[in-house]
């Protein structure tokens, strides 16, 4: 059995602990500007980064489309139907409809993750190079046609195809050297300029750190919607140096925790959404932001435990059967 690489478990856990706090800053994020600048901050590199780590680990070349149906097609089926049922609970929803063309919430990832291992497909009849420049362009023009909407997580799919493709481009010896790399400053002054940034774009609205929309439901000037877009992938890409430069690569008790974000980012949702349908209208302070930050930890690590863990093999051991 192969050994798992500590640097990339440290990773994605720290990632999936910046996905949970942005999404129970969301709701405070106008409070204040800081909070604003954080949140969008936050977007700009977390979801690229996971999903660039996802192209990383796809470089033993394109899977068997039947895997891709039970690895992922399933749980979304499942989860879809499953958070359907909670929406209608808790009263986001005035009734029960199950729409698997419409991924709710946050399952767009799965959705996508089976996509673009599908699209990798396209290596075996052209060079990794000419799929990654195309991804590029494709991502920069989809935005500019309103029929690729929420359907099937096609825009948001296609918009972050570049990063999959940058992960599984990119060679291990870059990440190497990523990893030794002894001037951490370098992360903090990228960080430093990418926070900048977003603070002086005074338009920046979610959608542009989503891709999820079409650029005329979110820009005032659509034609301009693909150079945004290409600043935004560079930006994007600047985060994902800077966080990886600060991952420690050695192995640490914390480090098991990162094996199972996909659990964390699949039930973390629950709590989040909960909470979101008690419509609570107030500001928070500096100190419950960073409590915020806390609790997104102590949820992290709650659900990355292995009795979470075993629970969603066994849910996935019920559902397999069936194919």
């Amino acid at each position: 059995m192969e050994k798992r690489d500590a640097f990339f478990d440290n990773a994605k856990l720290f990632l999936m602990i910046l996905v949970v706090f942005g999404h129970f800053l969301q709701p405070f994020a106008n409070d204040h500007p800081i909070y604003n600048d954080l949140y969008y901050f936050i977007f700009t590199f977390h979801m690229p980064a996971f999903i660039l780590i996802s192209g990383y680990f796809a470089k033993s070349g394109p899977k068997p489309i039947m895997s891709l149906v039970k690895k992922l097609l399933l749980p979304y089926i499942f989860f879809q139907l499953l958070y359907s049922g909670y929406y209608t609970l808790i009263g986001l929803q005035d009734s029960f409809s199950f729409d698997l063309g419409i991924p709710q919430w946050s399952l767009w990832f799965l959705l996508s993750l089976f996509c673009w291992n599908v699209l990798l497909h396209l290596i075996n009849k052209y060079s990794v190079k000419k799929v990654l420049i195309g991804s590029v362009i494709v991502a920069l023009l989809v935005g500019y046609f309103p029929v690729f909407d929420r359907y099937l997580a096609i825009q948001r799919t296609l918009t972050f195809f570049p990063y999959f493709m940058v992960g599984y481009a990119v060679p291990k010896s870059w990440i190497e050297k990523l990893k030794s790399y002894p001037k951490k400053w370098v992360a903090l002054f990228l960080f430093g300029g990418l926070f900048l940034f977003i603070q002086g774009n005074d338009f920046i609205n979610k959608y542009w750190v989503f891709g999820s929309k079409p650029y005329e439901d979110y820009l005032n000037h659509p034609l301009l919607g693909g150079p945004q877009r290409l600043i935004f992938m560079a930006a994007g890409l600047i985060g994902i140096v800077a966080f990886l430069l600060l991952v420690p690569k050695e192995r640490h008790f914390f480090s098991s925790w990162g094996k199972n974000t996909l659990t964390v980012y699949l039930l973390h949702g629950f709590l989040v959404k909960g909470l979101r349908a008690l419509d609570l209208d107030f500001e928070i302070s500096s100190l419950e932001v960073l409590l915020l930050f806390i609790g997104s930890m102590l949820l992290t690590v709650l659900l990355s435990s292995k009795r979470v863990g075993q629970w969603i093999k066994k849910g996935k051991q019920v559902l397999q059967p069936s194919l």
